[in-house]
């Protein structure tokens, strides 16, 4: 059971606030922040999230806010492979979307007339 029935629930995100707050006084007298940091081991198939301490030097800790860090351990290469960038707000998924329209409606227009091709349609337009 997740929630206990006499749970005081107006109280539990102060009672939470509390820890969280606790726990970032406790990272930032390390020299550390919290980040919310997230796993994924193909080998083993799993997945794992959790909230980490990690170094003020880290890249995890530098990375902006509203952006996103990726790292890739692969046997391939020694150092990590890093990739940065922005979230996908609002406008960075609208833009993503359009880009992938565009992308797969070059396939569908026709080379010369920038029309909307069918198979063989192409044999029919005057040269």
């Amino acid at each position: 059971k997740m929630v206990e029935d006499d749970v005081d629930v107006d109280r539990v995100s102060e009672e939470i606030e509390i820890k969280v707050q606790a726990k970032v006084q406790g990272a930032k007298e390390k020299g550390s922040v919290l980040r919310q940091v997230a796993s994924i081991d193909v080998a083993q198939r799993q997945i794992t999230l959790k909230l980490v301490e990690v170094p003020n030097t880290h890249i995890f800790a530098v990375t902006p806010p509203g952006s996103e860090c990726v790292r890739f351990f692969t046997e391939r290469h020694s150092l990590p492979l890093i990739i940065q960038g922005p979230s996908a707000g609002a406008d960075s998924t609208a833009s993503a979307l359009l880009a992938e329209l565009l992308s797969h409606m070059r396939s569908k227009v026709g080379p010369r007339f920038n029309a909307i091709s069918r198979p063989n349609s192409m044999n029919k337009l005057p040269v």
